[in-house]
């Protein structure tokens, strides 16, 4: 999961939802600056990497890619599943995707004193370029691999969307029914942000 399905599988407590925001920029040593409920945060944020990697429907889909992507796979699905639960955001939450993202956006602005400084740039970035909903976009998917790609200097990870769209409905098929279970999975409270 990247960061739209990390959010939803967050439920409503708004510092379990920061700790998840974070959890990829806070390291084990650094764990103890944060308080016991965004330590719980980023402690899901690790739960739900090792549901989402180890999970049959996960591992299936990354065959599909690995023989092109080897271990970008996990990367490139990742960003797959949140442009699935994007376009149809409505099949998950109860309320629209911009709506979802204008809340959970206040959210974390109103903690931005309490991201590490990597974070910040990220989310600032979010914010502007309006990844949450752009995920929606198949071009968008593609842009944001690049992009990924380049800061890492490999080949570029955007052409794996041709391999998406030729198997788009099976996709769109596993991947709803991953995110059915991861929700009913992570998400305790159900009461969405």
């Amino acid at each position: 999961m990247n960061y739209l399905g990390h959010l939803v599988l967050s439920g409503s407590n708004t510092k379990i939802l920061l700790g998840n925001f974070i959890g990829d920029h806070v390291s084990d040593k650094t764990l103890q600056l944060y308080d016991s409920s965004i330590q719980n945060g980023i402690e899901l944020h690790r739960e739900i990497d090792l549901f989402t990697d180890s999970h049959p429907i996960s591992q299936e889909l990354r065959g599909i890619l690995f023989d092109r992507y080897r271990h970008r796979s996990r990367v490139i699905l990742d960003l797959f599943y949140d442009h699935f639960l994007a376009a149809d955001f409505r099949h998950f939450q109860s309320i629209s995707l911009s709506d979802y993202v204008i809340k959970v956006s206040d959210v974390l602005q109103n903690q931005l004193h309490l991201m590490p400084k990597s974070a910040k740039h990220f989310f600032m970035a979010m914010q502007k370029y309006g990844w949450l909903e752009g995920y929606a976009s198949i071009d968008v998917v593609c842009l944001v691999l690049n992009q990924m790609s380049r800061r890492k200097d490999m080949d570029l990870m955007g052409l794996s969307v041709e391999i998406l769209e030729k198997h788009y409905s099976y996709f769109r098929a596993q991947t709803h029914a991953f995110l059915h279970e991861a929700i009913a999975h992570f998400v305790v409270d159900k009461i969405r942000v």
